[in-house]
């Protein structure tokens, strides 16, 4: 049973290292979603800069949607920030408290159990000593009564001698009594306490440590839950950013962005008219004709070229000035 209580000392000890091993790994999820929302915010900052009244791109639906796909953007990144909250109050901080109590309960029971082992081994000393004391006296006595029986048929020997070796004998013999009660009840006392130690002490102390570890276990178990249930309060938060990110999608207007450009762009002028023919050739057959070179009349329905160019200049072109 003592190999056992080593045994139990290193498996609670596993039991808490395991737990502080899944609260670390808890409290970098929870550096993961702080840094995941700050880059999201960042990104929503950095594409939602300030604007100037006279920016063209927020009329157009196009830009519209983008914005509030942002703003929905700045709503999931402020959820991720309450999982992380979440798991920070309900998983991590709950796990380091108990890990805490866990040592003290632990270390409070492992000394329990080392002072009753501590205890026994006390009275098995005594009894041990008690024990090695009697044979000491009892090996004595013999030594007293085989100096007596020498003593009592040499016929050589005195009386006194005979006596005091009696004496001796009778003394010894009262040392060796005293030492066997002293033996036996040292006995009956290290039979009890060892029965009551392994019967009763230790049995207790290792279903108290029994009792911790499945505590542990419970606890485990919760903060499992708890890890998913921090997840699983935002999903319909989540979900209603996602459907207004959706939303804003379905609410681009292809026929309504195409009108704003028409109306930002068209001009209020009509299209120039056709450019009149300019027969140039009229002298030349005029010549031919009379004979003479003489300087042409000018029609009546002739057009001035000077006065249709300087109209034609100024009027005004869709994309820009006119070909050459």
């Amino acid at each position: 049973l003592k190999d056992q209580f080593d045994n139990l000392d290193k498996h609670t000890q596993w039991g808490i290292d395991f737990l502080e091993k899944y609260a670390k790994f808890v409290k970098e999820r929870i550096e993961i979603e702080q840094n995941y929302a700050k880059q999201l915010r960042n990104l929503v900052k950095k594409y939602c800069p300030k604007r100037s009244p006279k920016d063209e791109e927020p009329r157009f639906t196009s830009c519209i949607a983008f914005f509030n796909i942002l703003n929905e953007l700045n709503d999931y990144a402020g959820q991720r920030e309450v999982v992380a909250e979440e798991m920070g109050h309900r998983v991590y901080g709950e796990l380091m408290r108990y890990s805490h109590d866990l040592k003290t309960e632990r270390k409070m029971h492992l000394q329990e159990g080392r002072k009753a082992q501590q205890y026994l081994d006390m009275c098995w000393k005594q009894m041990d000593n008690s024990k090695k004391k009697f044979e000491r006296e009892c090996r004595e006595a013999e030594k007293a009564q085989q100096s007596y029986e020498r003593l009592d048929n040499d016929t050589n020997a005195t009386k006194a001698d005979v006596e005091k070796a009696k004496q001796q004998l009778n003394l010894r013999t009262h040392m060796a009594d005293e030492n066997k009660n002293e033996y036996a009840a040292q006995l009956q006392n290290f039979n009890g306490e060892q029965h009551k130690h392994y019967y009763i002490v230790i049995p207790q102390i290792y279903k108290q440590l029994q009792e911790m570890d499945e505590r542990r276990t419970i606890k485990l178990s919760e903060c499992y839950k708890g890890f998913a249930d921090s997840e699983r309060k935002v999903i319909p938060i989540i979900s209603k950013c996602l459907e207004g990110m959706i939303l804003a999608a379905k609410s681009v207007d292809e026929h309504r962005d195409s009108q704003l450009v028409i109306d930002c762009f068209k001009s209020g002028f009509e299209p120039p008219g056709d450019f009149p023919f300019e027969d140039y050739s009229q002298n030349i057959y005029r010549t031919i004709s009379d004979g003479t070179i003489s300087t042409p009349k000018q029609e009546g329905m002739r057009i001035d070229s000077k006065t249709t160019v300087g109209k034609a200049k100024g009027k005004l072109w869709l994309f820009g000035k006119k070909p050459k």
